[in-house]
């Protein structure tokens, strides 16, 4: 019965994730809101490759998401890929902007965190699970994405989304 439910559990989240990896494909990116960032503000979505990351610091599968972010963040220069993190709060703790930058720097995160306190830019990107990332390319539009931790059980969401990556990059801006 065990392995019946995390069978069950399994493929519904296969399944959701691939419903949420698609809802956005080929379409404009909707323009971030808010104005409180940590790490430095970060440029427009356009003119570069951007990849966005969902995230919120109590939530154990965004951290499980966090050093493939800080991967990609360290591998490619900002003006060519820029590296985006939104915090959108969960829990009520994670409301408090103090925490999210004590959180920040205790997990060391370097590039551009912006606070999403009231889920403007969630509800702006549909997003419906944490983690989420988002790839933009240079010319503004959603071109993939991924829901939920990027190597769960044996998934290669980063392998999948830096071979995108690499796509976007040649493109022509």
């Amino acid at each position: 019965m065990k392995a019946l439910a995390a069978g069950l559990i399994f493929c519904s989240a296969v399944l959701v994730a691939a419903c949420f990896s698609t809802a956005h494909l080929e379409s404009s990116a909707p323009a971030l809101s808010g104005s409180e960032w940590i790490n430095g503000q970060a440029a427009g979505l356009r003119g570069r490759v951007t990849i966005l990351h969902f995230w919120t610091f109590e939530c154990i599968n965004c951290r499980h998401n966090l050093p493939f972010v800080a991967k990609w963040a360290a591998r490619y220069d900002p003006k060519e890929v820029q590296v985006i993190g939104i915090h959108t709060p969960e829990l009520p703790e994670e409301r408090n902007v103090d925490k999210v930058r004590v959180a920040v720097s205790e997990l060391g995160i370097k590039y551009p965190i912006l606070i999403d306190g009231k889920g403007d830019n969630w509800n702006s990107y549909r997003v419906s699970a944490w983690p989420t990332v988002f790839l933009i390319d240079k010319h503004g539009v959603i071109r993939d994405s991924w829901s939920g931790e990027l190597q769960w059980n044996g998934a290669d969401g980063f392998g999948r989304l830096s071979r995108e990556i690499e796509v976007l990059r040649a493109e022509k801006g």
